[in-house]
């Protein structure tokens, strides 16, 4: 009989294997709208549905694109996770395999709360709200944002618990997903504006957060970032390489808070992540609590930190980096904290062995994401300068095969504290300013450095679509340098009626990246109207040459004729969304100026 039933399992094992299905989304559908190949994509109002037909070994693969909560007013409708199936997003769709996925400018699927008019007021009460849950949910290459948990003042109410992701485990549950590849941006709740893990009362809400953001939440109580309520049960997350930063809570904890009292407990493990100018009114950082409702302190509140960088938080209170209520603690080990203003008890537990205290020397802490406002590209403001004392001092143990970015997360031997190893792949330069004019015979290019550490030289590159570029010069650079310098280029050979430059940044190591890009047009052709790029996927920034707009009114059409609605344009340029229309033909329209610009939007 033991016999009969195990090949029963196997049978059903690989019968399973073998049936286990990819189910693919865009944000407008394609074909068929079947889901079973790019071809045929379910639309974007169909993620959910994708989601609930998928068993145990199916995946969800999800185009760039933004996909909803709901199409309607409704604010009590939010996305969820199932136990067996893996959600990827951040695809162009075009792979057949995960491993083609590239994470060019960040994670470019955004789930979002926007709903009703313009602005979070009316926005859905969160953006994924998951229960029953262990780790075989997967959710991989999002961006969740704009929810407002803001249900009521006290939270009593879900609906006011996390505003990115709420891990419902209360009364006895279990939720516990994997987050990976995820940037929790611009939620509001009263507690946890990303993310609230809800242990209370024998539940077990401890996911595993990996290669995740957070970043520009607010919390209208506690807990910016993330809120672990394990109050009377545990709420206990796992977070490797993740970065919390610029945060906000209007009591206490920026970026994390961690209650364990009622003889819970609520006391993450925090290896190889940064908590950088998260503010708050105690706790800039992370707040560690074992106060009772009532009365008196119980319970497990002990955040383990390993490998992490703490700096720049602050408070209008007490404790910029941490702060610990009712005999809490906070263990660090192999990191650096700036404990200028870190008075007891608000210190740190055991002999903080291989802690320092000396600035990271980040290489632009006021600009995370960079020049080219995009996550994980090699201007990231929070990588480790090569002067940082934070390089080759962590502790190898327990840390991951790659860092946040991709990189191999040990390069010589010892592991790098923060989220970020260097390998020398890193912008050689602080690029503070790119910019240019127009000449009688040249286009002018000026750009300056705020600082520069084993800088090449800067390759000027050209484009007369903004797409295909190629080199015409090459400028060397300073080298080491921590002060301010200029820089400048003329181009002579002027043949087109518009160029388009960026520079290319190499340091000496021959490593590169790329400025942003500008766009000369010859004064000529000055009342000629550019939109780039054309065709869209979302938006579009149009250009007006050299000339000025003052409030001049555009109109957006539709290919039948239908108003879409109205545009005000002031400045050299301007922007388009057209992130919620339709693929198909716009015209861009001003009767005053006689300018009707053809717009194409293509399907993600």
């Amino acid at each position: 009989m033991k016999t009969v039933k195990l090949n029963i399992l196997l049978i059903c094992f690989f019968s399973f294997s073998a049936n286990a299905a990819t189910r693919f989304v865009t944000s407008t559908g394609a074909g068929l709208l079947n889901g079973t190949n790019w071809a045929n994509a379910f639309p974007g109002t169909s993620l959910q549905a994708a989601i609930n037909a998928s068993i145990a070994g199916d995946e969800v693969w999800v185009a760039t694109g933004t996909y909803f909560t709901t199409n309607t007013a409704n604010r009590n409708i939010y996305f969820n996770m199932l136990n067996g199936v893996a959600i990827y997003g951040s695809f162009n769709g075009t792979e057949t395999t995960l491993s083609q996925r590239s994470f060019s400018c960040g994670f470019t699927s955004l789930l979002s709360a926007e709903i009703g008019v313009p602005g979070n007021a009316d926005n859905s009460y969160h953006v994924i709200n998951n229960s029953s849950l262990n780790n075989t949910a997967i959710l991989d290459g999002f961006t969740i944002s704009g929810a407002n948990a803001n249900f009521d003042l006290l939270g009593n109410d879900n609906r006011s618990l996390g505003g990115g992701m709420l891990n419902n485990a209360a009364n006895s549950g279990t939720c516990s997903p994997t987050i990976r590849n995820c940037l929790f941006s611009n939620n509001t709740a009263l507690f946890g504006g990303g993310i609230f893990n809800h242990g209370q009362n024998g539940g077990n809400a401890n996911p595993v957060i990996t290669n995740c953001i957070f970043a520009f939440n607010t919390a209208t109580s506690g807990g910016g970032g993330i809120d672990n309520f394990g109050y009377n049960g545990n709420a206990s997350p796992v977070i490797t390489n993740s970065i919390f930063y610029n945060n906000t809570a209007a009591s206490r904890a920026g970026a994390m808070y961690c209650w364990g009292a009622g003889n819970g407990n609520a006391s993450p493990i925090v290896l190889n992540s940064v908590f950088i100018n998260n503010s708050s009114v105690d706790g800039g950082g992370i707040v560690s609590d074992r106060t009772n409702f009532v009365s008196g302190n119980s319970g497990t509140a002990n955040p383990t930190i390993r490998n992490c960088i703490f700096w720049g938080n602050i408070v209008s209170g007490v404790g910029p980096q941490f702060f610990l209520l009712g005999n809490a603690s906070l263990t660090a080990t192999y990191s650096c904290i700036d404990m200028s203003n870190q008075n007891g008890p608000h210190i740190i537990a055991g002999p903080g062995t291989g802690n320092i205290v000396l600035s990271p020397t980040f290489i632009n802490i006021a600009n995370a994401a960079g020049v080219d406002n995009c996550w994980l590209t090699t201007d990231d403001g929070l990588q480790l300068q090569n002067t940082s004392p934070c390089i080759n001092v962590g502790n190898n143990v327990g840390v991951s095969t790659f860092d946040i970015i991709g990189n191999n997360r040990i390069i010589t031997g010892t592991v790098d504290m923060g989220a970020y190893e260097l390998n020398g792949i890193v912008l050689p330069v602080n690029l503070i300013r790119f910019d240019g004019e127009t000449a009688k015979l040249s286009n002018i290019l000026h750009w300056s450095t705020a600082s520069e550490y084993s800088n090449h030289s800067f390759e000027i590159e050209r484009s007369t679509n903004g797409l295909q570029f190629e080199k015409i010069a090459t400028v060397l650079g300073t080298g080491e340098s921590i002060n301010k310098k200029n820089y400048y280029f003329a181009d002579y050979k002027i043949f087109e009626p518009q160029y388009f430059y960026r520079l290319k940044l190499i340091d000496r190591d021959g490593h590169f990246s790329f400025g942003p890009i500008i766009l000369l047009k010859n004064n000529l052709y000055k009342n000629e109207l550019i939109v780039f790029p054309n065709p869209v996927i979302n938006v579009s920034t149009v250009f007006w040459g050299n000339k000025l707009l003052m409030n001049e009114t555009f109109l957006l059409i539709g290919s039948n004729g239908q108003l879409i609605r109205k545009i005000i344009f002031n400045g050299k340029f301007g922007y388009i969304d057209l992130t919620k229309e339709a693929a198909g033909m716009y015209f861009l329209i001003n009767r005053k100026l006689g300018i009707q610009e053809k717009m194409y939007k293509v399907g993600n």
